[in-house]
């Protein structure tokens, strides 16, 4: 046995002890040495069947086959930033600083080799729109945004925007960009037709996170502190400011688009606080004080419907997917800070800025089932639990004489299921079928008892 093959046999063994330890085994499977720290971008390449990330510190970028869970590429690239994946082209599209400047490096997945690199000062964050097949590029020192015909790999503009542009996000239903200004503290809506700026947009100071919720057609950012800022996706101005706890920024923001709910991370001195937001009122419905600070991965999974949360130093959450209660809170690696969905394989893959491990998650949705689910009141009903996979209670104090008659709606107001309650009966328990006996798909649903109304969630 060489010394690599003892090295990652000590590694394997120290992890198995440590879950055993720690409670852990029901989530962690693997850690998967990439060669160097600083790993602070992950993309999945369904086509290839692989994560792809970069390392700051190991000066590369890299491939985790998820079959194995080994590492299968790398690629040296000098202090190798943020990444995102081509899927139409099967490029990778990566962020690095160059000789004397920083550069975009064109990378392709089956051939594993660079293959083009565009000099572009000031390059940070690139994202891939499908529709155009380009990748816009914001370049923080040049306060502009980079456009790249990725059929070509070519530079076809630079947008200009506010002072010190980092993250952008897509309104997929208006094809608009929006780019955060770190320093100008606004957000440029730029019209992806166009690739103009048609609105500046002061959001109060600093903003370091987005995302568009699609079924809300808004977008929630930060600015001020103890604040989360919403642009409507139609009007591009302000359409409310939600109060959040916290005397720092929001530093995360994802949601789940069937339930209607957006989550912020935000952190105050050492604890993080995680929000969830229902994106149709704009109100705050849960607030979690998880009593460390956070990082940037926050993410919510289709596949299990929980929301995942890394947390600085060493500390990564599994929350329900309504961000009603925290789970469980895991010890894993140093400083875990992105997340990255392989969802052929239920997994999650997680890179650390302070250690060369990319650990291997389970997304399985039933991994650590609540022992004592919490019943969401809504008027004179209650529901548990909720969101639910194969069935749900809803109860009720007295609503009238009896023999009322129970009913469940999709979201697009079609009857899917009835019940006749008896005299007396103050529950229903619907087994998420319809009339037909048939399992209903996972999504937003209402149940109406006596003309009370309450939603529900069914996550799969």
């Amino acid at each position: 046995m060489n010394s690599s093959s003892r090295h990652r046999l000590c590694a394997a063994s120290l992890l198995v002890c440590l879950c055993i330890a720690t409670g852990m085994c029901q989530y962690v499977e693997d850690s998967v040495d990439v060669g160097g720290a600083w790993v602070g971008s992950l993309a999945y390449s369904s086509e290839q069947d692989e994560i792809w990330g970069a390392s700051w510190s190991g000066n590369c970028v890299f491939a985790i086959s998820c079959s194995s869970n080994t590492v299968v590429a790398s690629i040296p690239l000098s202090s190798a930033g943020d990444l995102v994946y081509d899927s139409t082209d099967g490029k990778l599209y990566c962020a690095y600083y160059g000789p004397g400047q920083e550069s975009l490096a064109v990378t392709s997945v089956a051939a594993r080799q660079v293959i083009k690199r565009l000099e572009m000062p000031g390059a940070t964050t690139p994202v891939w729109d499908a529709v155009s097949d380009r990748v816009y590029v914001s370049c923080q020192t040049t306060n502009k945004v980079a456009v790249v015909d990725c059929a070509t790999d070519s530079l076809l503009k630079y947008i200009p925007v506010g002072a010190c542009p980092m993250k952008m996000y897509i309104n997929t239903l208006r094809r608009k960009l929006y780019v955060l200004n770190y320093d100008a503290g606004t957000v440029s809506i730029v019209d992806m037709t166009t690739n103009q700026v048609i609105k500046t947009v002061d959001v109060g100071d600093t903003p370091n996170a987005g995302y568009y919720c699609r079924s809300a057609d808004k977008f929630y950012s930060d600015g001020q502190i103890g604040q989360c800022v919403v642009i409507g996706g139609q009007s591009d101005t302000i359409v409310a400011r939600i109060a959040v706890p916290g005397t720092q920024y929001v530093l995360s923001v994802t949601g789940n688009e069937q339930a209607g709910i957006v989550f912020a991370g935000m952190f105050a001195g050492n604890s993080g606080y995680i929000v969830a937001i229902d994106a149709e009122a704009d109100s705050v419905t849960y607030t979690h004080d998880l009593g460390h600070a956070l990082a940037e991965g926050l993410l919510y999974s289709i596949e299990s419907g929980y929301l995942y949360s890394t947390g600085y130093p060493k500390s990564f959450c599994v929350l329900t997917g309504d961000g009603s209660r925290v789970i469980k809170t895991i010890p894993l690696g140093d400083a875990p800070f992105v997340i990255a969905s392989a969802p052929a394989h239920r997994r999650l893959y997680v890179g650390n800025l302070n250690t060369s491990f990319v650990y291997v998650l389970r997304d399985v949705a039933g991994v650590e089932e609540p022992r004592s689910p919490r019943p969401e009141f809504c008027g004179a009903l209650s529901v548990a639990p909720n969101p639910f996979t194969r069935s749900v209670t809803i109860a009720w104090s007295s609503l009238g004489k009896g023999g009322d008659v129970a009913r469940a709606y999709a979201q697009d107001g079609r009857l899917v299921r009835q019940a006749q309650i008896p005299a007396g009966e103050t529950r229903w328990v619907w087994d998420g079928q319809d009339s037909g006996g048939h399992p209903v798909p996972q999504g937003v649903y209402m149940a109406e008892v006596g003309g009370r109304r309450c939603k529900l969630v069914k996550t799969r």
